[in-house]
């Protein structure tokens, strides 16, 4: 199944913050790169986001649903363009100029021992920190940064809540 390609070449995408009682989030440091990021990844053709988000979720950190609780589902779509130098044509031929993405906060209390970042052939993390959710947006590649900024802001009432 492939991903799913919005008409303006836009990729469908999920971005989930996982959040602990102490108001830290989980971020991951990308797989043979220096990058940070939050886990996320494609919604395939035919998966609803939420399905979407719970399989990225059990491949990027092992965690299953069971092991989470939703707390909120962003109010909007969020949006960033590719550089030049990442834009591309998928499997289908489909220029992918950007990622569109639905984001996802989940409350985790469980024993951080059941974070595995070896649960997909293509992992996507090597190691992963508990840190400040504000501190996303400084340490996150900087095509990124407005959305985790904006994502970051609808959520921190909910994090800190929590």
């Amino acid at each position: 199944m492939s991903d799913l390609i919005f008409d303006d070449g836009y990729r469908a995408n999920v971005g989930i913050v996982i959040c602990n009682s102490s108001g830290k989030v989980f971020f991951g440091k990308r797989r043979y790169q220096s990058g940070w990021q939050f886990p996320q990844g494609g919604i395939k053709e035919g998966e609803s986001p939420k399905k979407a988000m719970w399989r990225e979720l059990l491949e990027e950190t092992g965690l299953k649903k069971e092991d989470t609780k939703l707390i909120k589902t962003s109010s909007n779509w969020y949006q960033y363009n590719l550089p030049k130098k990442n834009i591309r044509k998928n499997g289908k031929g489909t220029l992918v100029i950007g990622q569109r993405q639905k984001w996802f906060l989940l409350s985790f209390s469980n024993d951080a021992n059941l974070i595995s970042l070896d649960q997909s052939p293509e992992q996507e993390f090597d190691s992963w920190k508990w840190i400040d959710p504000e501190m996303s947006i400084n340490q996150v590649i900087g095509f990124k940064k407005e959305v985790y900024r904006q994502v970051i802001d609808e959520f921190i009432p909910f994090i800190y809540a929590n």
